[in-house]
């Protein structure tokens, strides 16, 4: 046994000394290391449209005190976002774990009313509304408002917590019992119909004042059809069709409500109000209701109408309902946004408007982050906001009198400006006017076609608004659309078209352009001057525009000769919309 140990060891020793003949490369040794990472923290999410951080966390469940003691967290989870307050789209965002969410909300009860009993009608919250009161105004009788319309009002808003959380400028939607009274409107059938003459005699006693009712879409019924009339100025105006007309009622005093007490903004109270007059409503139909009933809009006002104009005056308004921002050192601002919006200016400010009383502590905290606190009325007045902003920041933005021309020269071109609300602003040296303009009436037609564009190429914004405080301008025409003339003697002579050509002329036509303007000069006919026109909108909103031109008399019409670097499109179309016949000189 022995002996057969020591041959094999030496068998095995004699192998390794010996190469082998189909070894031809050295062995190679290959070696393997696990290495175990750990997971990052947290879960993602990825930003969807439409939100932001405050309303992600309440998404999932998280209370208004858990959200704020979860934001060092979230900012220590996420250093390559450098504000949480601007989450784009996409964007992926990690939140901590281990935190319990709020206990979910009870389950509401259905309702269970049939949909063919009551309207979707939506209103705009106004101050000091509660919902009690509003549906009372809709003419909901109180067994079903505490019946089961409260329930339905829920099932109808599903992101409104519950009936006491509802907020000034909150758009919501109303379930309104089938026939039941229209606001502010009265009842057609309770005054018989009147001549125009006994109105004028013996008006209707006016109603007892009641709270006013802010009506952004007409009713809209289960069975009822909703066509789009386009206006003269490209919106739509939203007619019915398979309900009753109010004006196809009575004469339009039938339908005058309860006088409503006075708007917020400075626009519509600056307009004198408009009665209802018996003669409209046995006048023929207008173009813009020839086919569908009277707009029975009111005017925007509040909140939203102060962002519909700040917006055009190139202000960013924060988006979201609540917001957190983080002070130096420790500590958060907590921000509801809904009731205090924050604004970025043109030119890089931070405002907070403040229409609910605010702490010291609050302010002073803000004011460390940089913001400027404007502390307004809760009417929201136009007027007081835009002076707000000017005593904010006084180098920047600064308003213009209203009882003063802004006169301005651009190119060349006079500008004559004037209106209530006139804001000059300063981004880094560049200059722009801002300018409201009001329309008074439905019936005041818009500013014309191309001369928005005159003034924007002036450094001249003019946020044109109709009757009802909403936006409103005539499209723009594109600019190669707009045919320039290029004068030539026969076309000017053509436009000239004196009544005795031979005794104007001579015995032959001028044989060019340059012996034409000679004979004009002879005649004392031609003149250099300007070209004017004006556009106004109640006493104290006007807009002028003066171009230097040769001015040609003795013809059928008036007739200006411009330079070329008066040649742009827009401004020869206003002038020929203003009754100019336009030529332009050849170089």
């Amino acid at each position: 046994m022995r002996r057969a140990v020591l041959l094999i060891i030496g068998l095995c020793f004699l192998t390794s000394i010996t190469r082998p003949a189909f070894s031809e490369k050295p062995l190679r040794l290959f070696f393997e290391k696990n290495i175990s990472v750990e997971a990052e923290p947290g879960q993602e999410h990825t930003v969807r449209q439409g939100e932001w951080l405050f309303k992600i966390l309440q998404d999932k469940g998280y209370s208004g005190t858990q959200i704020q003691q979860l934001m060092p967290g979230i900012q220590a989870l996420n250093p390559n976002i450098p504000n949480l307050n601007r989450l784009k789209p996409g964007q992926i965002i990690r939140l901590p774990e281990g935190v319990a969410a709020a206990p979910p909300a009870p389950a509401r009860p259905s309702p269970n009313i049939s949909p063919d009993t009551y309207e979707k009608r939506a209103y705009v919250v106004q101050a000091g509304d509660t919902l009690v009161e509003i549906l009372q105004h809709q003419g909901v009788p109180a067994s079903l408002i505490f019946g089961k319309y409260m329930d339905l009002f829920l099932e109808l808003n599903p992101s409104i917590p519950d009936t006491n959380t509802l907020r000034a400028g909150q758009e919501i939607i109303l379930p309104v019992v089938k026939g039941g009274t229209a606001p502010a409107t009265a009842p057609a059938e309770t005054t018989p119909p009147q001549k125009p003459a006994q109105v004028e005699k013996a008006p209707d006693p006016t109603p007892a004042p009641a709270k006013p009712v802010t009506i952004v879409a007409v009713p809209v019924s289960p069975d009822t059809r909703v066509e789009a009339v386009a206006n003269q100025t490209g919106t739509s105006m939203q007619g019915l069709s398979g309900a009753p007309s109010p004006a196809a009622a009575g004469p339009a005093v039938s339908q005058a409500g309860p006088a409503p007490e006075p708007a917020p903004s400075p626009l519509p109270e600056s307009r004198p109000q408009e009665p209802a007059q018996p003669e409209v409503a046995n006048a023929a139909p207008s173009a813009s209701n020839a086919t569908g009933p009277a707009d029975t809009r009111t005017p925007q006002t509040g909140l939203p109408f102060i962002k519909t104009v700040l917006k055009e005056m190139r202000f960013t308004f924060m988006p979201g309902d609540e917001s957190m921002f983080p002070l130096p050192g420790s500590g958060w601002l907590h921000v509801k946004l809904f009731e205090t919006p924050l604004v970025e200016a043109p030119w890089g400010d931070k405002i907070l408007f403040c229409p609910v009383p605010k702490s010291a502590d609050w302010i002073a905290n803000a004011n460390k982050l940089g913001m400027k606190v404007c502390t307004v009325s809760p009417r929201w007045s136009l007027q007081e906001v835009l002076e707000k902003v000017a005593q904010a920041s006084p180098r920047a933005f600064r308003l213009w009198s209203a009882d003063r021309d802004l006169v301005l020269t651009r190119s060349g071109v006079g500008l004559t400006l004037q209106s209530p609300q006139m804001a000059i602003v300063d981004m880094g040296g560049r200059k722009t006017v801002n300018m409201v303009w009001a329309r008074q009436t439905p019936g005041e037609s818009p500013l014309p076609q191309g001369l928005h564009e005159v003034l924007d190429e002036a450094q001249v914004n003019v946020i044109e608004l109709d009757a009802f405080n909403e936006l409103s301008r005539l499209p723009a025409r594109p600019r190669d659309s707009i045919y320039v003339p290029v004068a030539t003697h026969m076309d000017l002579i053509r436009a000239i078209n004196p009544a005795n050509p031979e005794a104007y002329f001579g015995q032959g036509l001028p044989a060019d352009l340059s012996a034409l303007l000679q004979l004009l000069r002879s005649k004392d006919d031609l003149h250099q001057g300007m070209a004017s026109a004006s556009w106004a909108s109640g006493p104290g909103t006007r807009i002028g525009i003066q171009v230097p031109a040769w001015n040609v008399s003795g013809g059928a019409s008036r007739i200006i000769l411009l330079d070329r670097r008066f040649a742009d499109p827009y401004l020869v179309s206003v002038l020929s919309r203003e009754g100019y016949t336009c030529f332009v000189l050849p170089d």
